[in-house]
């Protein structure tokens, strides 16, 4: 049983990067998936991009893929947790106190963290999903959207994904645009903390 659970999530995270530059042979708007990283790569990606100061990291979170998306002259990166309904929603929404500290540091070295996608087996299992998840104290710090995906008829490049945002008004989004539908809640704190750089180096320069 575990095993084929294994088989089940392996082959869904595969589905879901292989189907990327498929939509983008098609697309017009010049889409290309310029990186897909496996698990243990995306989390040296990740791993790679924190500040000496935040230690060891053994609390990182494990992403089940990377990706670098460009199409319609935007480009973002996003990670995936791809979804098949074996894990309790406890377990689910545990995740999220790892990408909090993960976006906290990458806001200390002056980088954005990237889109965090849930995808899920069914529209039933979303909506559950999407409470527990908007619930989770670490949600409004984190930028995250959701979708459930029929492989055989729907690709993770269209209008399939909801914001996780209060009250998000427009519907389902196209993957190229989420970087501009969910605003980067770091963009305020990166802002104040350039500012004292700046501050600090006038100081020092008029200390002399």
């Amino acid at each position: 049983m575990v095993r084929s659970q294994r088989l089940a999530h392996l082959t869904g995270v595969n589905w879901f990067f292989a189907s990327l530059p498929a939509h983008a042979r098609a697309a017009s708007g010049g889409a290309e998936l310029r990186a897909w990283l496996n698990e243990a790569a995306a989390a040296g990606w990740l791993l790679d991009r924190m500040p000496p100061a935040y230690g060891l990291h053994h609390d990182l979170p494990h992403p089940d893929g990377l990706g670098m998306w460009a199409e319609s002259s935007r480009e973002f990166t996003f990670v995936l947790e791809y979804d098949t309904g074996s894990e309790h929603l406890p377990q689910l929404t545990a995740k999220l106190p790892g990408y909090s500290k993960l976006a906290k540091a990458l806001a200390d070295a002056d980088l954005t963290c990237p889109l965090l996608l849930f995808c899920f087996p069914s529209p039933r299992r979303k909506q559950a999903a999407r409470r527990a998840l908007a619930a989770c104290h670490d949600a409004p710090g984190l930028r995250i959207a959701t979708t459930a995906i029929d492989p055989q008829n729907a690709s993770p490049a269209g209008p399939a994904w909801m914001p996780l945002t209060p009250g998000w008004p427009e519907g389902r989004v196209p993957l190229c645009a989420l970087d501009a539908a969910i605003p980067d809640p770091w963009n305020r704190y990166r802002a104040r903390q350039e500012l004292a750089r700046q501050q600090a180096a006038r100081a020092e320069s008029g200390a002399l």
